[in-house]
């Protein structure tokens, strides 16, 4: 029921996006030393896409209850390689850990800001309930 308000369900996109950008900054981070490993990034979230309603996942159709739906996860955001030889070790690794780093302070930033406007709208749902003391 929350999820069909449009604030709560690009809240819940925008912290999906920056969970699976977390997944991959942190895959560069543990491929620092990893020889032609290239950086990975999520593709930037785009404003537009979040005001739209997100696609639902095919479903296998089960035809007999003894047999087991498989669970079919949310569509992923696109991946994008980094991509700069000036920037590469000579082993042909493009991970910088700093700027990894930067990127995981960034991922730390929008999700404070995401929560904090999500507890300001709840609070703001309870006090228009009677229980926002």
């Amino acid at each position: 029921m929350i999820e069909d308000l449009k604030f709560f369900a690009m809240a819940q996109r925008t912290m999906h996006w920056l969970s699976g950008r977390q997944v991959a900054i942190a895959e560069n981070i543990a491929n620092a030393n990893t020889p032609k490993y290239q950086a990975k990034d999520l593709a930037p979230l785009d404003f537009k896409n979040l005001l739209e309603p997100e696609q639902q996942p095919v479903r296998a159709v089960v035809t007999n209850p003894m047999h087991i739906s498989p669970v079919v996860e949310k569509t992923n955001f696109e991946t994008v390689t980094e991509h700069r030889p000036e920037e590469s070790k000579l082993n042909g690794n493009s991970v910088l850990l700093e700027e990894q780093t930067k990127k995981l302070g960034d991922v730390k930033e929008m999700h404070t800001l995401a929560t904090t406007l999500m507890q300001a709208n709840m609070g703001m749902f309870r006090t228009v309930l009677g229980n926002g003391q």
